[in-house]
């Protein structure tokens, strides 16, 4: 039993007296679908664990203006970079404050010691942090960040350099994302000499608008605000994660108040959301692509005219319009079209059986084959109902005797079954928390993503790997685009990846709730928000 959520909700509801009217008025509940993994969003690629902890608990160097799609100062008050575009240096906002919690004291402000140790720790396999969680860090091992970045040093308690291996376009992107959170230093070392390191993952220390006050494992999290926070204090003094699975309970709290946010609302759910003058329904567009992935290692999908086959079954209409209910857009490519390096000539072609089954034939699998589709529990921000898309896709591919069994599978224990890499296929997909083309194509499709499990499909491709690369040395934009457009027709022409759909970003809220900005990229924040 929710004792804890319970007692709360009866005090924001109550409004008795000016006590309970200004808790009511500064706390905020929002209802999640699931538990994070972790509370450091470097050691996995979980919705749940970026939406709990990225934008609440931690700060980056950067942030990524969501109006030019360019890195803007954050923790960083500026930066240089060298002539040969191998040294940035950046120069660190004085005074920044780390949470002081239960668990920790600061006696420090942020330091350059601080970059220094979070990015040390996901580059030097000597470090005394980089094994302890599992010694995974998904993002940054799918991008190569360890043959990329030669050296992190500091130079003063102000300043930080990072020294490359060669030019990159995207790095000061991706020291923007949701992953690249920056820890401390302080607290890592006295965690190390009580010999509890561990918990630097589990009873977080950050710099962020919000530090964590409680967590019950799958039931909800309490944060308080950061006080001292060098953006100014949020203006909610609680912000509750409910953990509500299920999206008609997390509906029903939304409608009785008893959860102020809802996050995920299923597309089916819209109308209900619609028709209430107290609620308000967000949508933005996002970058991301919802994919069906085969195993390109494994018999018979190493065979690309099963691939095309397989493609030419399914229809991509009938997910958009039963699993999305129309809320987004065909994917014709990886890259949806509000991406700078979107791919206008690509078009993924229509529903044709009778070509299909040619194909098959030609491959000798005329009369099918049994295969196993794994598909991801719950909505996913890309995808609001795996299990449905499944089962389409489950019954056209019964047409040409495929006969696909579904397995559902918690995020954790499917991530796991893709970095053993035995799987027939997966319904997975990715959510850029940058609006740089790399961000999607590296982690969908890079031969280094396999081992990080973010390449669902195991296809490593030269070419590809070089058009990646090229595009990242190129100074000019439209260079860049170019080596993109050709990375994405190399994918498109070998079928490395069934791109299904792009989809929006929705969020639903009572009307009261005010200062609630859906984010383009990355995850949700509620630093800005407030009820009236």
């Amino acid at each position: 039993m929710r004792l804890w959520l319970s007692g709360l909700l009866a005090l924001l509801l109550a409004g008795c007296d000016n006590g309970n009217r200004q808790l009511a008025a500064e706390s905020l509940l929002y209802c999640i679908e699931g538990a994070p993994l972790t509370f450091n969003p470097q050691l996995v690629t979980s919705t749940e664990t970026l939406d709990a902890t990225a934008h609440q608990l931690y700060d980056r160097l950067l942030d990524i203006d969501p109006n030019n799609q360019q890195p803007v100062p954050a923790l960083a008050m500026s930066w240089t970079r060298s002539e040969d575009s191998l040294r940035y240096r950046f120069t660190l906002r004085p005074g920044v404050t780390f949470h002081h919690t239960a668990w920790f004291s600061p006696g420090r402000p942020l330091t350059a010691e601080d970059v220094v140790f979070t990015f040390a720790r996901l580059m030097d396999e000597q470090h005394p942090y980089h094994g302890v969680s599992g010694g995974r860090y998904p993002f940054f091992d799918s991008i190569g960040w360890r043959e990329l970045i030669r050296e992190v040093r500091a130079l003063g308690d102000s300043e930080v350099e990072f020294v490359l291996t060669r030019p990159d376009a995207s790095f000061l992107s991706n020291l923007a994302t949701d992953y690249a959170v920056i820890l401390s230093a302080e607290y890592a070392g006295q965690l190390l000499a009580a010999g509890t390191p561990q918990l630097l993952d589990q009873q977080p220390v950050g710099t962020g608008p919000f530090l964590l006050s409680q967590y019950r494992t799958d039931e909800f999290i309490r944060y308080h605000r950061h006080p001292s926070y060098w953006r100014g204090s949020a203006r909610l003094n609680q912000l509750v994660f409910d953990i509500t699975p299920k999206s008609s309970k997390r509906l029903a709290k939304l409608l009785t108040g008893e959860c102020d946010v809802m996050a995920h609302p299923g597309t089916s759910q819209l109308s209900v959301i619609r028709r209430h003058s107290d609620l308000a329904l967000s949508q933005a567009t996002g970058m991301n692509v919802a994919v069906l992935a085969l195993n390109t290692e494994k018999p018979p999908f190493n065979d690309i005219r099963v691939r095309k086959a397989l493609s030419l079954a399914l229809s991509r209409e009938d997910i958009l319009h039963a699993v999305y209910f129309d809320i987004g857009s065909l994917a014709e490519s990886l890259l949806p079209p509000v991406s700078w390096g979107y791919h206008p000539n690509l078009l993924m072609p229509l529903p044709d059986m009778a070509r299909a089954r040619l194909l098959l034939e030609q491959a000798g699998r005329e009369q099918g084959f049994d295969m196993t589709l794994l598909v991801p529990a719950g909505a996913r921000t890309f995808n609001p109902d795996g299990l449905k898309t499944g089962q389409l896709i489950q019954r056209r591919l019964a047409e040409l005797g495929i006969r696909v069994r579904l397995l559902s599978l918690e995020e954790q224990i499917l991530r796991r079954e893709l970095i053993i890499g035995d799987q027939d296929a997966v319904l997975t997909g990715w959510s850029a928390d940058s609006p740089d083309p790399d961000n999607m194509l590296r982690n969908l499709l890079s031969c280094q993503a396999i081992a990080a499990g973010t390449n669902a499909s195991r296809w490593c491709h030269p070419l590809f790997e070089r058009q990646l690369d090229q595009a990242l040395t190129e100074p000019q934009l439209s260079s860049r685009i170019r080596h993109y457009q050709l990375a994405q027709e190399l994918a498109y022409q070998d079928m490395a990846l069934i791109p299904l759909v792009h989809s929006l970003k929705l969020q639903a809220h009572r009307t009261q709730v005010k200062g609630l900005r859906l984010q383009p990229y990355g995850g949700v924040a509620f630093h800005q928000a407030y009820k009236e």
